[in-house]
């Protein structure tokens, strides 16, 4: 199933209501992810199936069906499927009573964690998705319920995952992704990752793509539209053009063309999308 980004969330803010929910996706084939700089509201994530690697900072954990990862805002992390079937849930929030909710709850600091086989976090989460999907925002009051019943749930079933349990280390794999978060914005080849990794180009390549059930390349691609979906938000004053070139596209038009495939629109429609913040 898609995602379901809202655009609209500050009509929630201006009457009051104190939670809103900014991005909502069920069972979803997860891509890599690398957000540099995070996003600017808080997110939960629950594996459905397959596995995954997430890393905050210098810590690693292994991300399986039954367990998540809650991060707060703008905290720099990565994450990718480690098995071709790794799917997430998740759910963006924010509002003026997550801090201390939180807080009460013992969520001070991103991290991992496993859930209770008894919790019905996944059947308030599906039925918060499924409310948007017929009605939209126009009932702000009752999401901002859904909400916050959706958070207490999983909060109440929930135990951390201590840093570096459960964790997957694939040095040459990490090498080459980070690697290419690093050195994005301009064109690496194939010759240059098998001097980095020391291994020969076809090796390299064939390992990559059993180990990550995609070629380097389109991993590249992947790493390249999400570090142009933070510019599009974070630098309005930049053009398409600018970001498509600091990304490492050979052409404007090729860029549009990618994103379009990964995101289904424009970057210019993803960008009137992003909510503004009101002064």
């Amino acid at each position: 199933m898609k995602s379901i980004l809202k655009t609209t969330e500050h009509m929630i803010w201006k009457r009051g209501y104190p939670l809103s929910v900014s991005t909502i996706g069920l069972m979803e084939h997860q891509h890599p992810i690398v957000r540099p700089h995070g996003l600017p509201i808080y997110q939960v994530f629950y594996g459905t199936s397959g596995e995954g690697e997430l890393t905050i900072g210098e810590e690693t954990y292994r991300i399986e069906s039954g367990s998540g990862f809650f991060l707060q805002p703008n905290v720099p992390h990565s994450y990718y499927g480690i098995s071709k079937d790794w799917q997430v849930s998740y759910l963006g929030f924010q509002g003026n009573i997550c801090e201390s909710l939180l807080e009460s709850c013992g969520l001070t600091t991103s991290g991992a964690f496993q859930v209770a086989a008894d919790t019905e976090f996944l059947k308030e989460l599906t039925e918060i998705y499924e409310y948007i999907e017929k009605y939209g925002e126009r009932n702000a009051k009752e999401l901002s319920k859904m909400c916050y019943a959706c958070l207490l749930e999983l909060f109440e079933h929930m135990d951390w995952i201590d840093v570096g349990k459960m964790s997957v280390t694939d040095e040459t794999i990490e090498k080459i992704i980070s690697y290419l978060q690093k050195e994005f914005y301009r064109a690496i080849t194939l010759d240059e990752l098998s001097s980095v990794t020391g291994w020969s180009k076809e090796y390299m390549c064939s390992y990559f793509k059993k180990k990550m059930h995609k070629t380097i390349m389109q991993v590249l691609c992947d790493i390249r539209i999400m570090n142009a979906c933070v510019m599009l938000n974070c630098f309005p004053e930049k053009t398409v053009a600018e970001i498509s070139k600091q990304c490492g596209f050979e052409s404007p038009s090729y860029f549009g063309s990618v994103f379009r495939k990964h995101q289904g629109m424009t970057p210019d429609t993803y960008r009137k999308r992003i909510p503004q913040k009101e002064v």
